[in-house]
């Protein structure tokens, strides 16, 4: 049993213990309160400023027709010329125009090939000039009739083609066109009403560049009524566009050569869906199911996610209202949803999702003596200037729509200087006729989505305007 001087002794060790802990815990509390000396060495950096790269649009070139012999069914050749409508806020003297090497068109020397537009990006600019162009073109053969308008677009590495058919009496081609000064690898991944297409050949596609390569739909999905491609490169970037055409027994039934839609998103909008001759589409029709020549909107679902979408459909002004609809829609598989509620008009179709997707609208018109349909894609919200470059054709219109939640007053200044302001009212959309062809300047436009639709006589077609690519900024390089 311990002593008195024992426990004494224990006890002063305890205590001092403690007395030198709580110092060391005092210690330590000041050295994180009070400010340390600090030495900070600061690695040795170089910022890089990228050269500016030229702004370029890439056009698609002329309308390309199947060989008719068998032997020879993937041979394309153009049988007119396109229409091309270029401009730059530099001048027109800035811009430069060089054709491409269209390598499966037997008859590009005769009717022409793609081409680039370019304009100079002058050194040191943060905002790149501004640069439209675009092309239309009318085909008017026996088996092969309709209008064709299409944006000349930047290329990207990554894009998605929603339209196209390769069911009976449709023929679609996907236009691979590389602007670039070196080849790019293209994998295209298709899908269908069905789900994934099982497309061996569809990828490793080489494009070699400043050259177009014409990759026939059929010869990947055959039999697909509603195919969407996405088109992925590696190496140089492309221009993915798809022209399809329709024939009904002996009879042409229309023909669009269509660019990409937005990358996959939960809210896209489409400006200018244009609806008409509807009350004779509907008297056509046979059958219970829902005619493919009547107004719908191809949306598809990339993810894994099942998605609960919202349409909607506002008619520009002077167009009745427009309709609201739900439906469900399964990942990995296209699906068409009808627009079935609509009457002859413009319209701003909207899509908000549950989960990203892809969409485009189609409609088509019967005139008098022929037959067309259109393609309508998503685009992007615009700044508060741009540039349309509209080209003469039917009751050209700059479709203006407005998604936000207060009413837009923009400036559209026409070819010949003419200057008006237009009211884009909040949540809905206004056409501006477009008679006179050449580059039209809109100011005061920030947030506008836009498109330009051609309407005549059994004649229909469409293309977005979209926002140019952000340029290269600065980049601060840390050496090894």
């Amino acid at each position: 049993m311990p002593t008195k001087t024992g426990v004494a002794r224990i006890s002063a060790r305890a205590i001092a213990g403690l007395v030198g802990f709580g110092v060391a815990v005092v210690t330590i509390a000041g050295a994180a309160v009070l400010p340390l000396p600090r030495r900070a060495v600061t690695p040795p950096a170089t910022i890089v400023s990228p050269v500016a790269a030229d702004q370029q649009r890439v056009c698609a070139g002329p309308l390309l027709a199947l060989a008719a012999d068998s032997t020879a069914a993937t041979a394309a050749s153009a049988f007119g010329r396109a229409t091309i409508m270029s401009g730059t806020s530099l001048g027109h003297a800035a811009l430069q125009t060089d054709a491409l090497n269209a390598v499966d068109d037997t008859e590009a020397g005769r009717f022409g090939a793609p081409l680039t537009v370019t304009v100079p990006v002058p050194q040191g600019t943060t905002q790149p000039p501004q640069l439209a162009a675009s092309q239309i073109q009318q085909a008017a053969q026996q088996d092969f009739a309709g209008l064709a308008a299409s944006a000349c677009d930047e290329p990207s590495s990554d894009s998605w083609l929603v339209g196209g058919a390769t069911s009976l009496g449709q023929t679609s081609l996907v236009l691979l066109t590389n602007p670039s000064p070196v080849p790019a690898t293209v994998n295209l991944t298709i899908y269908g009403e069905s789900g994934i297409v099982d497309a061996p050949g569809a990828t490793g596609i080489v494009v070699a560049a400043g050259t177009q390569h014409v990759v026939p739909l059929a010869g990947l999905a055959p039999t697909v009524a509603a195919p969407v491609v996405h088109v992925q490169t590696v190496g140089g970037r492309v221009l993915a566009s798809m022209q399809q055409s329709s024939e009904i027994g002996l009879e042409p039934g229309g023909a669009e050569l269509e660019g990409p839609t937005i990358a996959p998103t939960t809210h896209q909008v489409i400006a200018g869906v244009t609806v008409r001759s509807l009350a004779t589409l509907q008297a056509s029709q046979s059958g219970e199911a829902y005619g493919p020549d009547l107004p719908a909107l191809r949306i598809f679902v990339p993810g894994k996610k099942v998605a609960t979408v919202r349409i909607g459909a506002v008619g520009e002004t002077g167009t009745i209202a427009g309709n609201s609809i739900s439906a469900t829609v399964q990942p990995g598989v296209a699906t068409e949803v009808p627009l079935d509620h609509l009457a002859d008009g413009n319209f701003t179709v909207t899509i908000d999702s549950t989960a990203p997707v892809v969409a485009a609208a189609r409609t088509s018109i019967v005139g008098t003596a022929a037959k067309d349909f259109a393609w309508f894609v998503a685009s992007q919200p615009l700044g508060d200037s741009f540039l349309a470059a509209i080209a003469a054709g039917p009751e050209a219109t700059l479709n203006l729509a407005n998604d936000g939640a207060k009413d837009v007053t923009a400036t559209v200044t026409d070819p010949a200087g003419r200057s008006r302001t237009i009211a884009v009212p909040a949540e809905g959309g206004v056409g501006v006729a477009a008679s006179v062809a050449g580059m039209y300047r809109v100011h005061a436009a920030q947030g506008v989505t836009a498109s330009v639709s051609y309407t005549g006589d059994g004649l229909m077609s469409s293309f977005a305007i979209n926002p140019p690519g952000p340029l290269a900024t600065p980049i601060t390089v840390y050496p090894k």
